[in-house]
């Protein structure tokens, strides 16, 4: 699947804009499965609602990076610590309807 990465905007000193960062996909290997009652207990309570879907995998996962798995778009809403050694595990909204 398809892992998409948002660079930080960054500041234009001669036009006082900011000027977007550049979104980088890369190959990942994951796993995506929906969410169940006790995961989702897990999460923040502003998270719940948007966070579906668990993804764990080995490449390192951030926040709002957006994952791409047969044509649908997820955005990753939380992340959990990572022990060292483990796998990243994250929660995702679906953004394709």
């Amino acid at each position: 699947m398809t892992l998409t990465r948002q660079a930080p905007d960054s500041y234009d000193p001669d036009t006082g804009k900011a000027i977007p960062g550049v979104a980088t996909p890369g190959s990942i290997k994951a796993v995506i499965q929906p969410a169940t009652g006790n995961q989702l207990r897990d999460l923040p309570e502003g998270v719940r609602t948007e966070a579906q879907w668990l993804l764990w995998s080995r490449s390192e996962v951030l926040l709002d990076d957006t994952v791409t798995h047969k044509g649908i778009n997820y955005r990753v809403v939380y992340v959990w610590p990572r022990d060292e050694g483990a796998f990243y595990r994250a929660a995702l909204g679906r953004t394709t309807k």
